[in-house]
């Protein structure tokens, strides 16, 4: 049950799509609210007076504070436009591009906001923060499989050895600033810093295929 007496029903998967300009003030409202008071303790009173609408209008629009907060989450998500790979690149510049335009976003201010809120609601809803962490990150490994699924392909590996390799990847490459950055370890690193570490964890990384698969 929400605090504005509403049920709370599954979320439901939001699509990647354009928001109409009604949808667009209402998420960027709850984006607002949500950082100001977190996920727990905002109300959808609380986002309608933001977006200037009525609840009513509001509940026209979404069916409840988690699907309004999956809208959220897929909206930030869709402005991540990863670069189409031209026919003769290497593939380490490929991964190189993708890794930091991943990083790009989530190591954004704002969505570093948004992941502490999740993983604080995680105390209240266990449920709810593990289908919208995997769903952020859901994007990501698939972008960084399909860059290794062709040349995995291409060499004898298998779709489930390039998921894996992604991931592997995705860890020695970002895992790190993520983790600290998000626990407050340390502060946000410089785009520098970050694209020199994407650069030689793609070189480690290439170097160890190509000893284990003969690329």
């Amino acid at each position: 049950m929400e605090p504005d007496g509403h049920p709370s029903p599954e979320p439901k998967a939001a699509p990647e799509l354009p928001l109409n300009p009604r949808m667009e003030s209402l998420v960027t409202a709850a984006e607002t609210v949500f950082l100001s008071k977190g996920y727990h303790n905002a109300t959808m009173s609380d986002i309608a007076r933001q977006a200037g609408m009525s609840k009513r209008t509001v509940y026209t629009l979404v069916e409840s504070k988690v699907e309004l907060f999956a809208e959220l989450l897929a909206h930030r998500k869709s402005k991540v436009q990863f670069p189409t790979p031209a026919p003769d690149e290497p593939v380490e510049e490929t991964l190189c591009v993708n890794l930091l335009c991943l990083a790009k976003f989530l190591l954004d201010p704002v969505q570093i906001a948004i992941s502490r809120m999740v993983i604080t609601e995680y105390a209240h809803n266990p449920e709810f923060s593990s289908i919208f962490l995997s769903s952020r990150l859901r994007k990501a490994h698939s972008h960084l499989e399909n860059c290794f699924l062709e040349l995995a392909l291409a060499h004898g590996a298998t779709r489930e050895q390039a998921r894996e390799s992604a991931s592997m990847l995705f860890g020695m490459a970002l895992g790190d600033f993520i983790f600290s950055t998000l626990s407050g370890f340390r502060a946000l690193p410089s785009l520098k810093t970050v694209e020199e570490r994407i650069r030689v964890s793609v070189r480690i990384f290439l170097a160890g295929c190509a000893a284990k698969y003969g690329c």
